[in-house]
């Protein structure tokens, strides 16, 4: 499912992040390139939060066009 692929992403990303910042901390990358990869599970994080708000949003709004929450 997209979970599952949402997932897999974050873990994939944690693990260059961890990855690029052991590579800095043994002098083998600089400190850009620990900034890039957690910016990018920044922008993970962030695309993750977003789907869900849509998906919330459209619940509701069938919700609503079932006829829910109309007094």
């Amino acid at each position: 499912t997209g979970r599952v692929l949402v997932d897999q992403k974050k873990a994939s990303l944690a693990k260059a992040t961890n990855d690029a910042l052991l590579l800095y901390r043994n002098g083998y990358a600089n400190y850009l390139e620990v900034i890039t990869a957690q910016n990018n599970a920044l922008q993970n994080e962030l695309e993750a939060i977003n789907i869900k708000r849509e998906k919330l949003n459209a619940l509701t709004d069938l919700y609503r066009a079932l006829g829910g929450g109309v007094e």
